[in-house]
């Protein structure tokens, strides 16, 4: 995370244009940020009331069967639009080893957290593998395959939310990325929950293990390498939420967030900043996201989620 420099208060150093110290208001927490990350907040009342699906699919660049289930995705997303949205995790497997020096799959996808989350949810060493809203496919096991997408997904198409999520972003000069996360409560709700908040490059184009039939548009006719293939939402790291618990050192949070505290009832709203370092030069400012998502910390259901669209 960058060095924390000021304290802001978000409601009242707004209205009042000077710098102060902790002022207590009920439901919103108190920030610390860097200084030229804005605190203020000017989101409207919430609109969407139903439950957004998140689907993290495992893969790796060298897994020829992975399209597949991208493809998938690509095309459910196409009907249901944001109402769906993916998460791609490359872990630590030999389907993401790094062929240095060959001048093909040189690509590190790697992220320390992605391997995390792999572990946490024991997921075979076989590729693609999915989750769908982190709910159990069949006790103990959290994984589905691809030929299932096409009927778990649209069967939690217009569940009830008790969550909504907004969130605004852009990339700072130093290309630190810079954004303000709002939850509003819109049922009482018991239990414990947490907000995690991730970041996600889209459409890069590399090298890509694609098997003949398992991708529209990548024949295999004769080679089943295809440097031109376009990796989607990939994830980069995780944020911590200030007004909670800083999430961990520069560019790693943890993969289960912050917990939101204070009471749940309908109405209430929280109110968080997250930041990070400045990030690699590789990383195009152009195709950057923020997932963010509450979970229940008892069942690790996914019960809300939206992706923003970082303003560079």
């Amino acid at each position: 995370m960058t060095t924390l420099k000021k304290v802001f208060s978000f409601s009242l150093c707004a209205l009042l244009l000077v710098t102060c110290d902790k002022v207590d208001l009920p439901n919103i927490g108190t920030v610390t940020v860097n200084e030229s990350c804005d605190t203020i907040f000017s989101f409207s009342a919430a609109t969407e009331m139903h439950r957004n699906i998140l689907v993290e699919d495992f893969t790796g660049h060298l897994c020829g069967n992975c399209p597949e289930a991208a493809h998938e995705l690509d095309q459910l997303h196409d009907i249901y639009g944001d109402t769906l949205i993916v998460i791609s995790i490359h872990p630590n497997t030999s389907f993401n080893e790094v062929q240095t020096g060959t001048g093909k799959y040189e690509t590190d996808w790697k992220i320390e957290e992605a391997e995390q989350i792999f572990d946490a949810f024991n997921m075979p060493s076989s590729l693609p593998r999915l989750m769908i809203n982190r709910e159990e496919s069949s006790p103990p096991f959290y994984f589905f395959n691809t030929n299932q997408l096409s009927t778990e997904v649209p069967s939690r198409i217009g569940e009830p939310a008790d969550f909504a999520i907004k969130c605004s972003g852009n990339v700072l000069a130093d290309r630190s990325v810079c954004a303000k996360i709002e939850i509003e409560l819109l049922n009482n709700v018991t239990g414990s929950f947490q907000i995690v908040s991730c970041l996600v490059e889209d459409s890069i184009t590399d090298y890509q293990t694609v098997y003949p039939g398992k991708h529209p548009g990548y024949t295999g006719a004769s080679d089943d390498t295809y440097s031109n293939y376009m990796h989607r939402h990939v994830l980069r790291d995780l944020f911590g939420h200030y007004g909670v618990n800083e999430g961990g050192a520069a560019l790693s949070g943890s993969i289960w967030g912050d917990a939101i505290t204070g009471s749940t009832n309908a109405g209430d709203i929280k109110q968080y900043v997250i930041s990070s370092s400045p990030m690699p030069a590789l990383w195009d400012e152009n195709h950057l996201y923020i997932v963010s998502y509450v979970f229940d910390d008892s069942t690790k259901d996914v019960l809300q989620v939206i992706e923003t669209k970082i303003t560079p």
